[in-house]
């Protein structure tokens, strides 16, 4: 078994710890969390209506060894689109875009993107809500091109290469299918609109929330980068950090993500009530995901949050509005055993003394 170390910040003049025994109760779990195979480090963060935790544990580099610390940046594949979904909104608020207008005008200047079934009758709300029925480019010879070429940007019109002439899976409006091509599409229009998705993001989301640690995409010579290795013990990180695309495009730390879920959820710093309200809700097809953000309900109550997961990274978050709270974990690893920190976590934060 690979050696693994384990440390809990406690940082007073940043926030406070909500208990000891609270603390060290997640201490334990997430110690348990990482006995499993295909996890090499995590970082958990908490806020609980203004009390923070923050927890770092295993190894974000195996050779040589490097512990993990709460300043360490993970690639969060997925989780991203929450962010990309947002700034869309922002652009919806301000009436550069509308809703349940076509997709077309703002994508139609992408090489071959007549080659996409069905490209020139979605709209933006169905990109948003995967109910474009758009073929998914993300598949096994995509995959296979990547490992081929870990370093390589992929272009928008490169990627949705992939996707090309492969029949839809439905029409647009008919159905729900969780699709990467969408976020993709979503991404390019943030780029037309305000100049590069990099300066997409940070204009309309890291900067309103705060997140002076999170960057589209990273340079491999940057500090403080977790590695990730995925489960046939790979070094995958040149591929996670060459993710520039709307479907995946955020390296941060737990800090950043959770600061981003407590300025959209909670502080309205990112979009208004009215305009976070239409993100909240689902479609006919599928009302537990909104607009580039999932609206699910445990014991603990109602929570909004994404997920993410790409080869040898993985990322979780939860923001449960009644309780003014929000969880994050981040791994460097694919676990090969199913099981979500954030439900033990819950349960340590929310069960009565």
């Amino acid at each position: 078994m690979r050696f693994k170390t384990l440390l809990y910040l406690l940082m007073p003049l940043l926030f406070i710890v909500p208990s000891f025994a609270q603390t060290d109760a997640l201490t334990r779990e997430l110690t348990q969390f990482l006995n499993v195979p295909d996890v090499d480090g995590a970082v958990f963060w908490a806020d609980l209506d203004g009390e923070q935790i923050e927890l770092a544990a295993g190894q974000v580099q195996r050779d040589p060894f490097m512990a993990t610390t709460s300043q360490h940046r993970f690639y969060i594949a997925s989780s991203g689109k929450m962010m990309v979904a947002a700034a869309i909104l922002h652009h919806v608020a301000s009436g550069q875009l509308e809703l349940d207008e076509l997709a077309w005008p703002h994508i139609n200047n992408i090489e071959g993107i007549d080659r996409l079934e069905n490209a020139d009758r979605v709209t933006i709300r169905q990109l948003l809500q995967h109910t474009s029925g758009l073929a998914e480019y993300l598949s096994d010879e995509f995959d296979t091109a990547s490992w081929d070429d870990p370093t390589h940007q992929w272009a928008v019109a490169e990627a949705l290469s992939f996707a090309y002439d492969e029949p839809a899976a439905f029409p647009p409006g008919t159905d729900y299918e969780y699709t990467n091509t969408n976020y993709v599409l979503l991404g390019h229009m943030l780029a037309q609109l305000d100049g590069s998705l990099a300066q997409s993001l940070d204009r309309h989301i890291f900067t309103p929330a705060n997140m002076t640690q999170s960057t589209v995409g990273a340079n491999a010579n940057a500090p403080n980068l977790a590695r990730g290795y995925d489960r046939d013990g790979e070094d995958a990180s040149a591929l996670a950090w060459a993710s520039t695309l709307g479907d995946g495009p955020v390296v941060t730390t737990a800090g950043d993500l959770g600061r981003f879920l407590r300025a959209l959820f909670q502080e309205n710093s990112i979009l208004e009530p009215d305009m976070l309200s239409l993100m909240l809700q689902g479609s006919r097809h599928e009302p537990t995901y909104g607009l580039g953000v999932g609206v699910q309900s445990d014991e603990w109550g109602t929570w909004y949050g994404h997920s993410g997961a790409y080869d040898g990274f993985e990322a979780f978050e939860r923001h449960y509005p009644e309780r003014r709270a929000t969880l994050v974990i981040l791994l460097n690893g694919n676990p090969a055993q199913d099981g979500n920190f954030l439900d033990r976590a819950a349960k340590i934060l929310f069960s009565a003394p």
